[in-house]
């Protein structure tokens, strides 16, 4: 399709095993992509290989635009402030950087509220709003979210899903590992990750049923 900035076909991959063989997925501008299934089967290293960061064993990945990849661990350094981490993302000022997080999108993640705080004293929502931030001060076109949700409080969840909302409404495409129900409600498509197999879900057909 013309509107396709994101392209996956007949991928096989391997990490250490042979973990995806023959995935075919067509992602366009505004869809959110929700990646399900059992931890092992694939989800983080098809994120990774979108990302550019794992080569596929056979077929092809095509990306136009810029891919943004949150990972699930956070690459946040401890010892230093949100700020502090922030600019190590971005040759933005700190004046222009206040600016990003009041007057866009980022203003969701509330990144403010704690811009002087060093990442070793911030709580686990603190952590991945903040690592969402610095991802998408590089203005990415795709964004790449691992188990984005994961042992976080219900307002840090309820602000990162209205951000996903809020980025894809602006044009921005999005691709989910999760095992989260709730977050799946936001997904435009849903795809399940088993015996090395991507097949989409049919409309009416829960994350929770899928997995059986």
């Amino acid at each position: 399709m013309a509107d396709s900035i994101v392209t996956i076909e007949k991928v096989s991959l391997k990490y250490k095993k042979t973990v995806l063989t023959d995935v075919t997925i067509t992602a366009e501008k505004g869809d959110v992509i929700g990646l399900l299934g059992l931890n092992g089967s694939g989800k983080s290293t098809l994120l990774s290989a979108i990302a550019g960061l794992r080569r596929t064993s056979s077929g092809t990945i095509k990306v136009l635009g810029k891919a943004g990849f949150v990972t699930q661990e956070n690459a946040l350094i401890d010892e230093l402030t949100a700020m502090d981490n922030l600019k190590m993302w971005t040759p933005l000022s700190k004046a222009e950087i206040l600016k990003e997080l009041t007057d866009t999108e980022l203003s969701i993640l509330k990144v403010n509220d704690f811009i002087d705080l060093k990442v070793r004293r911030m709580s686990g929502g603190m952590k991945k709003r903040l690592a969402i931030a610095s991802v998408l001060l590089s203005k990415p076109d795709i964004l790449l979210m691992d188990e984005p949700l994961a042992a976080l409080d219900i307002p840090a969840k309820n602000d990162i899903i209205k951000f996903i909302d809020s980025f894809r409404a602006k044009g921005g495409t999005v691709f989910i590992a999760s095992h989260s129900e709730e977050l799946f409600k936001h997904c435009s498509k849903i795809y399940l990750l088993k015996n090395g197999a991507a097949t989409l879900l049919p409309a009416g057909i829960s994350p929770a049923e899928a997995l059986g």
